[in-house]
């Protein structure tokens, strides 16, 4: 997970951090401080790939170089906090430089603006469905963003940085595909249901285990009681790989709070 934008600028600025002289408390101080990361985890990675090859002396182990080397490896996939199009255009140019993947953008509030550059990339964005102008960078958000995205081809997500709203992503989705169909984008439930299945499935490089109900891959279901995108449906069952975790009528398959973990009584029976 990586951040652009107005966060490093706060976090990182005011003479904090490793960059030089404090920064980067700019836009383009993030983006030369992103360069600057990823010019050294190409020569490590080059160093270690010539020492695996059998030449050259043993380097040093720098973690987070390491980590670096494993996306432009393409064993880790880059996820990015972004709201802004430039920004994000920015960073899709970054990885086509140094050879690594963005598997979604977080937030991107903007992304309807480059949702066929997006499309291009095979990013996928993890959006609000209506959260918008709570910060400079986020006033040009738009409730048809995730339709719009979905709509360009490109690969969209619903998501929540609220502890209840993520209760009720269904709800989220339902928002956004509604807000679609008001702007013409008619766009069929069961897919908008990807949003919530096999898009966020993919950004993970997960998708060929789960996100879909098909042979071979892990048994995750949610029973409804009624269409999802209805505020009055409710979970009835819930099985992760195949097995019944939740059943809301039946008292003994009920969650438990981490509090309860561990506790005499109903932590200690489930």
């Amino acid at each position: 997970k990586m951040a652009c934008g107005e966060n490093p600028k706060r976090v990182y600025g005011y003479g904090r951090g490793s960059f030089p002289g404090g920064a980067p408390f700019s836009r383009m101080g993030n983006v030369a401080g992103y360069r600057t990361a990823w010019i050294e985890a190409t020569e490590y990675k080059k160093n270690w790939d010539t020492f695996i090859a059998g030449e050259g002396d043993e380097p040093t182990r720098n973690l987070e170089l390491e980590t670096l080397a494993g996306a432009l490896s393409g064993d880790i996939l880059v996820h990015m906090h972004c709201y802004r199009a430039d920004e994000m255009a920015i960073i899709l140019d970054l990885s086509e430089e140094f050879g690594y993947k963005v598997a979604a953008f977080h937030h991107a509030v903007e992304a309807y603006k480059i949702a066929d550059k997006l499309a291009d990339y095979g990013t996928c964005s993890s959006m609000w469905a209506d959260w918008w102008g709570f910060k400079m960078e986020a006033y040009d958000g738009i409730r048809e963003n995730i339709p719009m995205v979905h709509n360009a081809g490109a690969c969209a997500i619903v998501h929540s940085d609220s502890d209840i709203g993520i209760q009720r992503l269904n709800q989220e989705a339902a928002k956004a595909w509604s807000d679609g169909k008001r702007a013409g984008i008619d766009i069929p439930i069961e897919v908008a249901w990807q949003w919530l299945s096999l898009n966020p499935a993919k950004s993970l490089g997960i998708d060929d285990k789960t996100g879909t109900l098909e042979p071979g891959k892990m048994a995750d279901v949610v029973i409804w009681s009624a269409n999802p995108f209805s505020v009055y449906a409710q979970a009835e069952q819930v099985y992760i790989d195949g097995a019944l975790m939740y059943d809301r009528n039946d008292p003994a398959i009920q969650p438990v709070m981490d509090f309860e973990l561990g506790q005499p009584g109903e932590g200690d029976n489930k």
